[in-house]
């Protein structure tokens, strides 16, 4: 399976075993994995090329590229995923951040300088990673994060800690069970909008994330229709709505917040020209 004693010889053989298996990026696998074992950059590694690893190290490779294999994300197997330029933990209790997500982030980011909104609210916070970014590169007053998961929340304050982002308020809710009667300029989410049949053909990475975080009931809009409801009593005059897409539901998901008198309905595109993130405002 994988040979050798020195960086080359152990990236060259994991990179060839990967390949063999079906992986899409398999030099970058072997790269992420080698680079946490030996706690250096990965673009140190072409440096080292020839530095020879100890026996535990290498039977540790040889465990981290096994698991691999087997299609666990390597972000679950160091424990840690870049978002944002920053670094998060995560877990099996959390989703893994996206560059899409990063998208969401930069999209709020742009608003709120626009339009001088100071207060977010971001539902479904999983791993922390949109409010931990908005509070890290923005100028909010007040940032809430909510999930109705502990375990996720855990994760969340942890890397509010790592990240020294320590204004967040934290709140375990379903959705807005738990907000009180606070108002704020602009709600935020990511929600889980895999559709149960949809999930039945997702890639064998993301059976390893929590379902709770992916799927949705009602063909994936539960949450779009939950959001879209009752949003509007949460949010200041003027307030924004800004949501990552199901980029293969972006029409139902517009008509679900006209049909709620949202206005100045925007969708932007992702890097792929993929329908990615909606922004609606509020009036009333």
């Amino acid at each position: 399976m994988i040979n050798g004693d020195d960086v080359y010889a152990l990236l060259k053989t994991a990179e060839t075993f990967l390949k063999s298996v079906g992986l899409s990026d398999p030099k970058s696998d072997a790269e992420v994995l080698l680079s946490f074992v030996l706690q250096t950059k990965r673009s140190k590694l072409s440096l080292i090329r020839n530095q020879k690893l100890t026996d535990k190290q290498i039977s540790q490779y040889k465990e981290y590229i096994l698991r691999r294999s087997q299609r666990e994300p390597a972000a679950y197997i160091t424990g840690f995923a870049g978002f944002m330029d920053f670094e998060f933990k995560v877990n099996k209790n959390v989703l893994i951040p996206r560059p899409e997500t990063e998208l969401l982030v930069e999209a709020v980011l742009k608003f709120a300088t626009q339009e001088n909104k100071k207060s977010v609210l971001d539902l479904c916070t999983g791993s922390g990673c949109i409010a931990i970014g908005l509070a890290k590169l923005g100028s909010f007053k007040n940032i809430a994060a909510s999930d109705i998961s502990n375990d996720a929340l855990k994760i969340a304050k942890e890397n509010a800690q790592i990240n020294d982002a320590f204004d967040i308020d934290f709140i375990a809710s379903n959705m807005f069970d738990s907000i009180g009667n606070k108002k704020f300029d602009i709600i935020i989410s990511n929600p889980p909008y895999v559709s149960d049949e949809e999930y039945n053909y997702l890639e064998p990475e993301l059976k390893y994330e929590p379902k709770l975080a992916l799927t949705a009931q009602d063909e994936g809009l539960f949450f779009y229709k939950e959001i879209a409801g009752e949003a509007l009593n949460y949010l200041n005059f003027g307030g924004l709505v800004v949501f990552e897409l199901s980029a293969n539901k972006s029409s139902e998901i517009k008509q679900i917040f006209l049909d709620n008198n949202y206005k100045d309905i925007e969708i932007l595109n992702d890097y792929s020209g993929l329908p990615r993130i909606l922004k609606a405002k509020h009036y009333t």
